[in-house]
């Protein structure tokens, strides 16, 4: 069955209700593999969370209307009227290309080139890397990795990661790309879905890396098997702002002084909140770059 996408645009106050509740599990039936909310920067706010199954809307319309009532953040049949408003549709292939890298042309950031299997070369350069995205979510639009690469490709002029944790890994493009690079540097890449972890796995080989690359199932950063890897001197997030932000001490606490944290998947609305959660942990803002709407972060611990 095909991963199906809810979307809804509301208020700051629905939208972070609403991704807290479907991405921590609070509505049994509706635990999302991922879940947000985001700034469109009009004032209005985004609501995206993905399942790997259908669900009935009504049911899950009426399970949220409950929490928002409980939180006081309006009346029952004020949340209904909102919550008719969103969407639950199947990921769709051209849906898949908006946020993998299914049936795009090759990207380029940076050094880096990103092909799918449909325009696969011949042979790959030190700079390719292979990607086969239809079977995972995490790696982000097309502008997104772009700008992960174009930062990845940054510190790479200057810095030589020894230790690399690529956090959210879903197709483990970024992860890969710094392999393909540096094929001897350790690389753990970590994701709280299993699908993502296999895809991983399977990019791995087709881009006949070896296991320095690791990918492993985690959800956050509790997991030991990535405390026993720390301090990581780059850190790899192309993930979702609220996530982001919840973790932006645990990710500091697993840097090595000196180390770079790479943050993507936000909207440049999202800037301010994740650069103010990070820097209230020590880190220090190098670099900002967007592509129409979407935006990344670079910080460096001192």
């Amino acid at each position: 069955m095909p991963t199906h996408v809810y979307r809804l645009t509301t208020t700051r106050s629905y939208a972070t209700r609403i991704a807290d509740a479907l991405g921590d599990g609070e509505i049994v039936f509706a635990f999302a593999d991922a879940a947000g909310a985001f700034d469109h920067g009009d004032g209005a706010w985004g609501v995206e969370a993905f399942f790997p199954e259908a669900l009935d809307e009504r049911e899950l319309a009426e399970a949220l209307a409950d929490l928002i009532e409980a939180d006081e953040i309006a009346g029952r049949e004020a949340a209904l009227a909102t919550l008719s408003r969103a969407t639950l549709k199947p990921l769709a292939g051209a849906d898949w290309a908006a946020i993998g890298l299914d049936d795009l042309p090759p990207i380029r950031a940076g050094r880096f080139r990103v092909f799918g299997e449909h325009n696969r070369p011949a042979d790959l350069r030190r700079e390719d890397v292979l990607i086969e995205a239809s079977s995972a979510f995490g790696s982000g639009d097309h502008a997104s990795t772009q700008l992960s690469l174009a930062g990845l490709d940054e510190i790479l002029k200057h810095a030589r990661p020894k230790n690399v944790l690529d956090l959210g890994t879903g197709t483990g493009i970024l992860g890969l790309a710094l392999s393909r690079i540096a094929p001897m540097t350790p690389v753990t890449a970590t994701d709280i879905a299993p699908h993502a972890v296999a895809t991983a796995e399977r990019n791995r080989r087709l881009n006949a890396v070896d296991r320095s690359f690791r990918a492993l199932l985690a959800d956050g950063l509790g997991e030991k098997r990535i405390r026993a890897r720390a301090p990581f001197d780059l850190v790899l997030a192309n993930i979702l702002p609220d996530p982001l932000c919840r973790m932006a001490g645990d990710v500091a606490a697993l840097m090595a002084p000196g180390g770079f944290l790479v943050v993507a998947g936000l909207r440049i609305g999202e800037q301010a909140r994740l650069e103010s959660a990070h820097r209230a942990r020590g880190l220090r803002l190098v670099s900002r770059r967007s592509i129409k709407e979407w935006a990344s972060l670079t910080f460096e611990k001192p």
